[in-house]
């Protein structure tokens, strides 16, 4: 959705079309929902101001940052082109190395975006060591995806180091300069109380629920292993299929105590699959799989059977041909048909339903060129629900993240 003016007219008329991310299907899910974030520690001796200039300096050459959700009726929204979408926040200096610091306390100190009227929908905190700069990146699922994030972060690296880097895809949500924002307008952002019970309760559960986390670790002989076993009973499956089956089997009766039902979500990106959009494209380009389980299926399943049931599961909707018949190219921005995504993507609950990403190949910041003597990325959170993450360390160890907001388990 392109916008140039602040014109609650043209706001209007461009809600209805089912663009990624502003779809009248996902409206509801995304407002006050908590960000995806992202930590990465730059390792170089360099003054904070020169990487918020060189952060200025990709925030305007992407123009994607630059939108803010606005209100424009009855629990209806829209993104409004304006200067203040982003934020840069540098924190006092720490008199200590990284390495010496508490990982969950310094998460504690960054800012946090929401996806609600009138507040910033990205922001990056900055924080000083004796060893680099630690970058927390706060962002709304309303303009960007895991992969726009990291294609942000690889063009603020090199912008910062004076590299060459791919530009953005022209296939944008947002073109041309951001628009001047007048500052009084602030003053008819309506307060949280008036934007619905249904968003108000879903902002004030998150604000007060006790957030649990909890890491398994698995080596490649683990993997390969029960890869090996899989092949014995003609299953081939892959190391986030294998993860993904092992937390359900270990969690499930843990994290969502209270339903006989599980719905597993994976992201799929069409950027992979469909052939009208760029690999570069900037923005959200995910529609989620839905894949459901009973309690009593993943109790009685064994591990290679519910990793080959998502596998499966993947497959039918990642090919070209469903692509195309769900979603197409706009002027506009990824248009999704919703006639036939709503038979097929069952209600949003979050008593019921885990989101499954897979960025492991997101955290080799080497494949892009970008190597270990610049920085290091610290964690990739989807701050959902309930949901799983897979990432890799350095040392080629593979863990899988459990991330919840009911009572510690």
């Amino acid at each position: 959705m392109t916008i140039h003016k602040i014109d609650k007219k043209s706001l209007e008329k461009n809600y209805g079309k089912n663009i990624l991310p502003l779809s009248t299907f996902d409206n509801e899910n995304f407002i006050g929902s908590p960000p995806l974030e992202i930590l990465f520690f730059y390792k170089k001796n360099l003054p904070i101001f020169k990487l918020k200039e060189s952060l200025l300096k990709t925030i305007h050459y992407y123009n994607l940052f630059s939108s803010r959700l606005i209100m424009i009726g009855d629990l209806k929204f829209a993104l409004q082109h304006c200067t203040d979408g982003a934020v840069a926040n540098d924190l006092r200096p720490v008199d200590a190395c990284f390495d010496e610091s508490r990982f969950d306390e310094i998460r504690k100190e960054m800012v946090h975006v929401q996806t609600l009227p009138g507040e910033p929908l990205f922001a990056v905190t900055g924080i000083p060591f004796k060893n680099g700069i630690l970058a927390g990146i706060s962002c709304s699922h309303a303009v960007a995806d895991g992969i726009s994030l990291m294609l942000f972060l690889y063009a603020w690296m090199c912008i910062t180091d004076g590299k060459n880097f791919l530009p953005p895809s022209p296939q944008r949500l947002f073109q041309g300069p951001p628009v001047h924002f007048d500052p009084t307008d602030r003053t008819r952002v309506p307060p949280l109380s008036a934007l619905g019970d249904k968003i108000r309760k879903k902002v004030e559960k998150d604000n007060v629920a006790e957030i649990f986390t909890a890491t398994e670790y698995f080596t490649d002989d683990v993997l390969n292993e029960i890869k090996a076993e899989a092949k014995k009973e003609k299953y081939d499956i892959s190391n986030h299929q294998i993860m993904t089956a092992f937390l359900l089997k270990k969690y499930h009766h843990k994290i969502l105590p209270d339903t006989d039902r599980i719905v597993l979500k994976n992201p799929i990106n069409l950027r992979s699959i469909h052939p009208d959009i760029d690999p570069m494209y900037i923005g959200s380009a995910n529609f989620n799989n839905f894949i459901r389980f009973t309690k009593e299926e993943i109790d009685r399943l064994s591990m290679p059977q519910i990793a080959c049931r998502i596998k499966k599961s993947i497959a039918d909707v990642r090919n070209e041909s469903y692509a195309r018949e769900i979603a197409h190219l706009s002027p506009c921005g990824i248009e999704i048909n919703m006639a036939v995504f709503r038979r097929n993507r069952p209600p949003y609950s979050v008593e019921t339903n885990i989101v499954s990403s897979n960025l492991t190949h997101l955290n080799d910041l080497e494949s892009m060129l970008v190597g270990p003597e610049t920085g290091s990325l610290l964690h990739i959170g989807l701050a959902v629900q309930t949901g799983f993450t897979m990432l890799k360390e350095k040392s080629g160890r593979i863990f899988a993240q459990i991330t919840g907001r009911r009572p510690s388990i």
